[in-house]
């Protein structure tokens, strides 16, 4: 694994997400020990962190839980490009999450994702707290190339409980 700068990928983090949707910088930084988790970093030629995806791998799956693009960045095609690169040297189903499309930022976040090819699955879905006081969220998951099955859907909830929000439950 590439050494990164923790630091400038949760500066980013904290410009990009809203708090409940990441841990505090301790228990963000404490997922690095976990051989399964990856942060994947993308500079430009002065060495500036312009984005980066946060990833689970696991064996049937890999898990995206974050993709940020710095704001100087945002519309000019970068999330796009990591999104398009990882898939294509993916050889395993990808998940992530996303909210409910319900606003304009949201329905817009959930288009980009369907242009890449991921599927809506329809089952219920909420992701615990990521920090202690917080509330859960109710969320949608994304599949990467096709619908789960209610099987594949329920074995990797239950992955995703058991083993990437394991500190918070």
């Amino acid at each position: 694994m590439n050494k990164i700068n923790f630091e400038d990928v949760f500066n980013l983090m904290q410009e990009s997400f809203p708090e409940t949707e990441y841990r505090t910088y301790e228990n963000q930084k404490k997922l690095l020990q976990d051989q399964r988790y990856e942060i994947i970093e993308f500079r430009d030629d002065a060495k500036n962190l312009i984005a980066f995806i946060a990833v689970w791998n696991f064996e049937t799956f890999c898990f995206i839980e974050h993709l940020a693009v710095s704001s100087k960045c945002r519309g000019m095609g970068i999330g796009s490009k990591i999104m398009k690169d990882f898939i294509a040297k993916s050889n395993s189903k990808i998940i992530l999450e996303i909210e409910i499309p319900s606003d304009e930022i949201s329905k817009k976040r959930f288009k980009f994702y369907e242009k890449l090819g991921f599927k809506m699955n329809h089952s219920e879905y909420t992701q615990p707290p990521l920090r202690e006081g917080a509330a859960a969220v109710k969320l949608n998951i994304l599949s990467y190339p096709e619908k789960l099955s209610i099987k594949e859907f329920e074995n990797i909830q239950n992955k995703l409980y058991s083993d990437v929000y394991k500190q918070i439950i």
